[in-house]
């Protein structure tokens, strides 16, 4: 059973941010980059999503709307160093034990290309899988279908 009075993103510090469900220490980190996405509710369906800063969130918001039909699931989960850079994957699914980037256009991809591949040579004990918004699984073997 899980504990609702601790952080939904770390579960050890006390909720302080109750709108968000997060304690300060992971609200301002969220908040200082601009990726805090929050459920809404909807009196016509499911919940949405959307960020409170209302830019640069769009395609990962259409992600967790089209993939994600459970609530295990960590926005910006961690934080890894790969050699001089640091990276960071969009998502981590908890359900499936899987990290997960969302690569919204062709250029994006090339252009992040050999950080995906840093990240799986160094930590290859660790599932890694690149999609588009649409939840789709991009294919980095064959030609790429960007729509």
């Amino acid at each position: 059973m899980e504990n609702k009075t601790l952080c939904l993103n770390c579960g050890e510090r006390p909720i302080q941010i109750k709108k968000q469900g997060l304690c300060y220490r992971c609200y301002h980190r969220a908040w200082a980059r601009g990726l805090i996405v929050t459920k809404v509710k909807n009196p016509n369906g499911p919940g949405s999503f959307r960020s409170q800063n209302g830019n640069g969130q769009k395609r990962e918001i259409e992600f967790i709307q089209a993939f994600f039909t459970h609530q295990n699931w960590i926005h910006h989960p961690a934080m890894f160093n790969l050699a001089e850079k640091k990276y960071t994957p969009d998502f981590y699914d908890g359900e499936r034990n899987v990290f997960i980037e969302i690569s919204g256009t062709r250029q994006a991809y090339h252009q992040n290309k050999d950080k995906y591949q840093l990240f799986r040579k160094l930590f290859p004990k660790l599932l890694f899988e690149i999609r588009k918004p649409s939840g789709e699984l991009l294919d980095e073997e064959d030609q790429i279908d960007w729509q």
